[in-house]
């Protein structure tokens, strides 16, 4: 299930009704973040009449009579908005719809404070509900609590030791000051503050609930809380993230100045013992804001995150962050603009993310098109990467991730027994560092003996002279 963060119900509609009109045009891997605001699924209905909603099956509609418009759920009786909650909860436990958020966003969105928190309080002792929809409704519930008073959620999640309570109150107050989020976060009871850390990396979303706020109040509170910056932390993921998302909102108006304040925020906060290079410890600490940064604006800024990234020396870059600049140029000029930047990589690691950025990016336009696209591509580490990366497509777009058949049929697509035979003994290599067998792999391939022979070959191991 894919948590509400916080989205208000005029809002989802537009999510969804996005996703319903782009359907059909995009690959299952990306999904619409938006579409027209007015524009609402035709199955979703507010309760009403004798039902609960379309989005919800018929044996599982609650009868709730005299109930007429939206209006009428904040009108129920507490157990019955307790038990349609929890009905469309268990739907979106099972992966629901766009139609079931709406619905459950809209249900949620007439209710007051104190209202909101009565329910949660009941829920948790809900009978008849599964541990799966009690979950899916008290996050519905707790998202609105906070967006309604931050600071009175945040009150009541601590005092009942509440880790999604907690968690959506820090998210409301992260859009409107990171460093309100990072202070009140570093002052919760540590088994609190593990439980509500682990999560914040699902809710802090690039399009919706990015973090507010200014680097120098940031900084300030990671200077008066060193620990925040300790990379083996339970709250390193939110603090990367609340640090660039506000980095990247400030990037929007002027990335180069933005990146001038994160250096100076970064050179301020590195401790080095004596003998170790200062200017190091900053790079490393602008590299774990940086990443975060350049990818909450892709979307909102494609410009200002190439200035941004263009800044950056290679210590300071990351796998995801080549390849994401990869694709953006590709889709902006084309794979030669790409293959370009590949080819200025300092490293064939980078190389060859730069390949699986660009197989991307021409795959979900067209597969055969890119399986072709292989074809043309000399041999080395951006071609290396281009194959690697059919693999990796491979098991995303079928979701098999670790699962070898899968990333045997994937290799058969290729156009060329050339090509073929390459990725296979990519394949077979990544298998010997993993400790797998090669013998009885490279036996089981759908490839010819003379073929099996060649791969074995290639996969012996260099005898001494």
């Amino acid at each position: 299930m894919k948590p509400l963060i916080l989205i208000s119900a005029s809002l989802l509609t537009g999510l969804c009704a996005g996703a319903l009109m782009n359907r059909e045009d995009q690959s299952p891997e990306i999904q619409p973040r938006g579409g027209p605001s007015s524009a609402e699924p035709s199955d979703v209905s507010p309760v009403g009449g004798g039902a609960g909603g379309a989005g919800l099956d018929d044996a599982e509609e609650p009868v709730l009579l005299g109930v007429s418009g939206d209006a009428g759920f904040a009108e129920q009786p507490a157990e019955k908005q307790r038990d349609l909650l929890l009905k469309l909860g268990g739907r979106l436990a099972r992966g629901g719809s766009c139609s079931d958020q709406l619905l459950m966003a809209r249900l949620v969105d007439g209710l007051k404070f104190d209202e909101v928190s009565a329910l949660l309080s009941g829920m948790s002792q809900a009978q008849g509900g599964s541990q799966d929809s009690v979950r899916a409704a008290k996050a519905a519930l707790a998202e609105k609590l906070a967006a309604l008073d931050p600071a009175r959620a945040l009150e009541i999640g601590r005092n009942a030791g509440d880790p999604k309570v907690t968690q959506s109150a820090l998210l409301a107050l992260a859009q409107k000051n990171g460093a309100d989020a990072l202070r009140s976060l570093v002052q919760l009871p540590e088994k609190l503050r593990n439980g509500v850390a682990g999560e914040m990396r699902n809710g802090l979303l690039e399009g919706i609930g990015k973090a507010g706020g200014s680097l120098s109040d940031l900084g300030a509170v990671l200077k008066e809380n060193p620990q925040l910056l300790d990379p083996k932390s339970s709250m390193d993921s939110a603090v990367r993230r609340i640090v660039g998302q506000v980095a990247s909102q400030a990037a929007v108006a002027d990335p180069s100045a933005a990146m001038s304040q994160l250096r100076q925020m970064a050179a301020g906060l590195v401790q080095v013992k004596p003998g170790e290079d200062s200017k190091a410890a900053e790079n490393a600490l602008v590299a774990r804001f940086a990443s975060q940064m350049t990818r909450a604006l892709r979307a909102d800024a494609p410009a200002a995150a190439r200035v941004v990234f263009n800044s950056l020396n290679d210590s300071e870059r990351n796998n995801t962050m080549v390849a994401l600049e990869a694709a953006a140029r590709f889709r902006e000029s084309g794979s030669e603009a790409a293959i370009q930047f590949a080819e200025k990589q300092t490293s064939a690691q980078f190389s060859q993310d730069a390949a699986r950025g660009v197989w991307w990016s021409l795959a979900q336009q067209d597969r055969g098109t890119a399986l072709k696209w292989i074809e043309s591509l000399p041999p080395g580490p951006f071609r290396d990467g281009a194959l690697n990366s059919v693999m990796q497509e491979s098991a995303f777009r079928n979701r098999t991730w670790g699962d070898v058949q899968d990333a045997v049929k994937a290799g058969t697509e290729l156009v060329s027994p050339r090509s073929r035979l390459d990725y296979f003994a990519i394949l077979a290599e990544q298998r010997r560092k993993g400790g797998g067998g090669q013998g009885e792999f490279i036996s089981g391939l759908p490839i010819s003996d003379a073929e099996k022979m060649e791969l074995r070959r290639r996969m012996a191991p260099i005898k001494n002279q």
